[in-house]
């Protein structure tokens, strides 16, 4: 929405494409002006569910979802992991309130790179979504490097990390 495909951002990397899915129409509709701004970043649609999430996945082929867990008809985690398994190529990121281990374990094994909690910044959120994959992974994934906002990956059992904080397995 504001990028054009694969436009080089001021760093010379190309448009992250990027769907927005979220059933709170504020917060949605938040995140698609927020991350329309940003450098690099193209918003190529917005879901106000799991189901619709899935339908467009199909039809704007993003990179990267940025994946609301609790909504409504289909929820994200469901979401998740049909999107994975029939669109490999596009990545899951979910931004969630739920701060539970189980729920973001459930969405990081339905195949989610990782996590960032809704109080993270928009800084946190473009970071992680312009990261490219590191060397023999064969699409995008999350920053791993300390000093960036990569989503988090929690270890079963344990408290999920603060906003910018990862965590391996």
């Amino acid at each position: 929405m504001t990028d054009t495909p694969g436009s080089p951002t001021p760093e010379g990397s190309p448009s992250v494409r990027v769907l927005v899915a979220d059933d709170q129409a504020t917060v949605r509709e938040g995140l698609v002006t927020l991350l329309g701004l940003a450098p690099g970043i193209e918003v190529v649609g917005a879901a106000a569910d799991g189901a619709e999430a899935i339908a467009l996945t199909a039809d704007l082929h993003p990179e990267v979802v940025l994946m609301d867990l609790g909504m409504p008809t289909v929820d994200g985690v469901t979401a998740t992991a049909r999107i994975r398994a029939e669109h490999p190529d596009t990545q899951v990121v979910v931004l969630t309130t739920f701060a539970d281990d189980t729920t973001i374990l459930a969405a990081l094994n339905a195949g989610a790179l990782g996590y960032l909690t809704k109080d993270a910044g928009c800084a946190q959120i473009t970071r992680a979504l312009h990261t490219p994959p590191p060397p023999g992974r064969p699409s995008w994934t999350p920053p791993y490097t300390p000093d960036s906002s990569p989503p988090h990956r929690p270890t079963p059992h344990s408290r999920p990390a603060p906003p910018g904080r990862y965590r391996t397995g």
